[in-house]
């Protein structure tokens, strides 16, 4: 089993990604770039997930990437073709990223080879500092758009965010990633092997996987209509990432950051707006 991480989200520019998300209640961590041409603006939470909206900073870099084959930057691009803005890909908590891709070809679902990087962030104080990852990459042929990758932390310092996890909108953290398929069934084999997880529920409408205090969804776009009272985005034959819940102390404080939001089942529901390209529901802690 593999918890979750973050989700990388594309998003148009971080300026605009920043006022939303600072608008929406939360506390928006200093920008940081990466060597491939991208940057981003982590929202870092408690329980050791974080929200990575990602922009293209620097595009002759970028394209530098693309045609040297970065599955990162292709699974970006890919996202982009589709939608401006969008929720691109999973990442999950690992240990050995090598070990995992091994796995993953053993499974067939292995997106090419081992790739590490090293960018830079900013601290508290303004200075940069180097940190370092490495990175493996699942997908399945039949779902082009939902890339899933195990993140391990290497050599230099990664800054946590533990300095910009208190959120005036009483946010906790990512407890819940929605995926949407015509048939969730046909992908659970690639979601098991990718998450590590073999116990799962799955029916012909839903599957359901328990990452240790957080779930993965994968559902219809009539069962996500369902769920979150919003039209799902076009699968095609496909499986697509949708929506993500956040867990918050009290609904109704978050709410009053969320003018927009509708309660739906029980759940503070955030349409798409420039700077967030997928439905935000924040749900109450348990």
């Amino acid at each position: 089993m593999r918890p979750i991480d973050h989700l990388v989200l594309p998003v148009a520019d971080l300026a605009t990604a920043r006022r939303r998300l600072t608008a929406l209640g939360f506390q928006v961590a200093p920008e940081a770039r990466h060597p491939f041409g991208t940057g981003n603006a982590r929202v870092f939470f408690n329980n050791r997930t974080y929200l990575e909206p990602i922009a293209t900073l620097h595009r002759e870099a970028f394209h530098k990437g693309l045609a040297e084959g970065l599955v990162f930057l292709r699974r970006i691009e890919r996202a982009q073709k589709r939608s401006a803005e969008s929720f691109a890909m999973l990442a999950l908590k690992s240990d050995d990223a090598a070990a995992d891709l091994a796995r993953y070809r053993q499974a067939g679902f292995a997106d090419g080879d081992l790739f590490s990087f090293t960018g830079r962030a900013q601290d508290d104080d303004g200075k940069e500092h180097d940190y370092g990852i490495r990175l493996a990459f699942a997908g399945d042929k039949r779902a082009p758009e939902a890339g899933i990758f195990a993140c391990e932390p290497v050599g230099l310092t990664l800054n946590d965010g533990a300095h910009y996890a208190d959120h005036p909108n009483g946010a906790a953290g990512v407890v819940t990633v929605a995926l949407v398929a015509r048939n969730p069934a046909d992908f659970h084999i690639f979601l098991s092997a990718a998450t590590g997880q073999r116990e799962l529920r799955a029916t012909s409408f839903l599957v359901e996987i328990d990452l240790g205090g957080q779930k993965l969804l994968a559902m219809t776009p009539q069962g996500f209509t369902a769920r979150y009272g919003l039209a799902a985005p076009d699968p095609g034959d496909g499986l697509v990432f949708a929506g993500l819940e956040v867990a918050v102390d009290d609904i109704a404080a978050a709410k009053t950051y969320a003018a927009k939001a509708r309660l739906h089942e029980g759940r503070l529901v955030v349409p798409p707006a420039p700077g967030l390209g997928t439905v935000l529901a924040f749900v109450e802690a348990a």
